[in-house]
C-alpha cells in the first residue's frame, strides 16, 4: 500500500512547524479562532507559523462564517481547511465555491448532534474525510486533540464505502500508528497529542518515531503483498 499521509495538527509555534517538515511530515495542522482548543491560533499568528512550515498547511475551523474563511484562504493559502465541528454539508458546498484549495471535514465518533453523514459531506463536495473522536469528560463537546482512542472497529464500518481519501485520528501515537495502518488501510494518520510534549509543544523525537513507524509499517504491508 502506499504510504499513508502524515498530518500533525494543533502546531503553535514556528519552531514546531518548521521541525515537522524536515521530520517528513506531510501536512501541518494549525487551528485558527477555535475557542474550546488551547492550541487555538489568531489568524495573525497562524500566518507566522504557516509561512515557516516548510510543509502544506491545513487550517482548521470551527463553524466558521464565509468571511472568516476566506480570511484565511487569502492570508494563508493553505491546501486545504478543515472544518472541525457541526457545519452543515451546504456551508461545506457553499465555502468549497468560494475558495481555490481544498475542504476537508471532520467526522466525530460518536456522532454529534447536528453532525450530517459522512455521504451528506461527500456529496456536498468534500476533498477528505477525518474521523476522530470527541471527548465530553470536561462538561463541553471537545473535537479533536482528546487522546482519546477511537474504536477502530466501528471507524472500519463508517469508512468502509467512502469515496475520497479518509485519515483517521484519535488516539493515535507513535506506539500505536502501526496498528491503526494494519486495521484501517488509511490513507492518512492524523496526531495532535500523541506527539506532544505538553499541550500544543511537539516532541521532536516522538514525531521522528511517528515517521520511523509510518514508514516500517508500509514497507511490510507492502512486502506480505508482493
Amino acid at each position: 500500500m502506499p504510504r499513508p499521509a502524515i498530518k500533525i495538527c494543533g502546531t503553535t509555534s514556528v519552531r514546531d512547524a518548521t521541525m515537522l517538515g524536515k521530520a517528513g511530515v506531510d501536512f501541518c495542522g494549525i487551528l485558527v479562532d477555535v475557542s474550546f482548543s488551547e492550541r487555538s491560533l489568531t489568524l495573525n499568528e497562524a500566518r507566522e507559523v504557516a509561512a515557516k512550515s516548510g510543509t502544506k498547511n491545513v487550517v482548521l475551523l470551527c463553524n466558521p462564517d464565509l468571511s472568516l474563511a476566506e480570511d484565511v484562504a487569502c492570508e494563508i493559502r493553505p491546501f486545504a481547511i478543515q472544518l472541525l465541528c457541526q457545519e452543515s454539508p451546504s456551508l461545506l458546498t457553499e465555502i468549497k465555491s468560494r475558495l481555490d484549495c481544498e475542504v476537508w471535514k471532520s467526522v466525530h465518533l460518536p456522532a454529534m448532534e447536528g453532525q450530517a453523514s459522512i455521504e451528506a459531506y461527500v456529496d456536498a463536495g468534500a476533498d477528505a474525510i477525518l474521523v476522530d473522536t470527541v471527548d465530553s469528560s470536561e462538561g463541553f463537546s471537545r473535537m479533536g486533540g482528546t487522546g482519546k482512542v477511537a474504536d477502530w472497529d466501528l471507524v472500519s464500518q463508517v469508512v468502509a464505502s467512502v469515496r475520497v481519501p479518509f485519515f483517521v485520528a484519535g488516539g493515535i501515537g507513535p506506539d500505536n500508528v502501526g496498528a491503526a495502518i494494519d486495521v484501517l488501510s488509511p490513507c492518512g494518520v492524523d496526531l495532535c497529542s500523541g506527539v506532544e510534549a505538553s499541550r500544543g509543544i511537539r516532541d521532536s523525537r516522538k514525531v521522528a518515531a511517528l515517521v520511523r513507524n509510518v514508514l516500517a509499517t508500509s514497507e511490510k504491508i507492502e512486502g506480505s503483498a508482493t
